[in-house]
């Protein structure tokens, strides 16, 4: 029996990897790989599992990892999922798409998936790394290290958003930040052709000091210094006031993601995104989920989750 080709996508917090996600699961019938059995792994750093409610398709078989990192705190999931999936007799996959939380650290979910026991089970087709073209060059500190990473070890980068940034910053942004042997498609919303993310072959060995390595309770991974918060309510939360509680978080909340319920629409919902200093509220279209607020925070450093939530329970109606 053929080794399953896995695809990884990776990338830093909020550079569109779930909206690439998508844009594979339905693609264009013309497209190449259209068809296959996929079977798709979506691992949330936070405790609630948002990207996963964000994956659009009902063809496929979806396996949510959350509440930590699937290259060490939920790898063994990662691994007894896998374990099931090969053993499947019926409905076995045809590729395997990972979606990594954005402080994973892609690299070592390769490793995993070399282990003795997918040996000649599971290949990897390569790993994709996502980029927000507005957000990356800001990235500081160990956000920028972590970013780094994700890139050096990736055979496709995939440059997001480059909407929101002039020609100057685009190149200046591919002169000093991207490798030279990585294959680089510049892109809005994920929109690229199936046949050039997939079935690509691509993964090179990655001979670095990442190879061969295996987490203990010694290691030092580096999202070791990001935290994580989540809230949960019913009432519906006043826009202004939701606004200005986002204006006032400190820097270290890079990241912050979720759906929310506003006063004035209440039987519909809102995907809220923050990335950097970036904040989009929209409204969802065909909502099926319960009408209550999810929020999930990332920061650099701890946060006080008592006063987060009374600063959002300050902004219900």
């Amino acid at each position: 029996m053929a080794a399953v080709p896995v695809t990884i996508v990776s990338g830093f917090l909020g550079a569109g990897k779930t909206t690439l996600l998508n844009r594979i699961l339905n693609s264009d019938p013309s497209d190449k790989g259209k068809g296959l059995k996929v079977a798709v792994m979506v691992n949330d750093f936070g405790e609630l599992n948002i990207d996963s409610q964000l994956v659009v398709s009902a063809e496929q078989n979806m396996i949510s990892l959350e509440n930590g990192c699937i290259c060490c705190t939920v790898e063994s999931d990662l691994i007894a999922q896998l374990r099931k999936l090969l053993q499947l007799r019926e409905g076995r996959p045809d590729a395997i798409l990972i979606e990594t939380s954005g402080v994973s650290e892609p690299s070592k979910v390769v490793n995993t998936l070399r282990y003795p026991e997918f040996e000649n089970h599971l290949t990897v087709d390569a790993v994709i790394s996502v980029l927000d073209a507005e957000q990356f060059t800001g990235l500081e500190g160990s956000n920028k290290r972590l970013a780094m990473d994700q890139l050096s070890v990736a055979d496709i980068v995939v440059i997001n958003k480059v909407d929101l940034v002039s020609d100057e910053q685009l190149q200046n942004l591919k002169d000093n930040w991207l490798f030279p042997n990585a294959c680089v498609y510049e892109t809005t919303y994920g929109e690229l052709p199936l046949a050039l993310l997939l079935g690509q072959q691509a993964h090179r060995t990655v001979q670095d000091e990442h190879e061969d390595h295996s987490c203990d309770e010694h290691c030092q991974h580096q999202h070791d210094d990001f935290y994580s918060a989540s809230w949960q309510s019913e009432q519906p939360l006043k826009i202004k006031a939701l606004k200005s509680f986002f204006h006032n978080l400190p820097a270290s909340v890079y990241r912050a993601k979720g759906f929310v319920r506003l006063s004035g629409a209440e039987q519909q919902m809102f995907l809220l995104h923050k990335v950097g200093s970036r904040l989009s509220i929209d409204r969802q279209l065909h909502w099926q989920g319960e009408l209550n607020n999810q929020l999930v925070f990332i920061a650099s450093a701890e946060l006080d989750k008592t006063q987060l939530a009374a600063d959002l329970a300050a902004c219900t109606a």
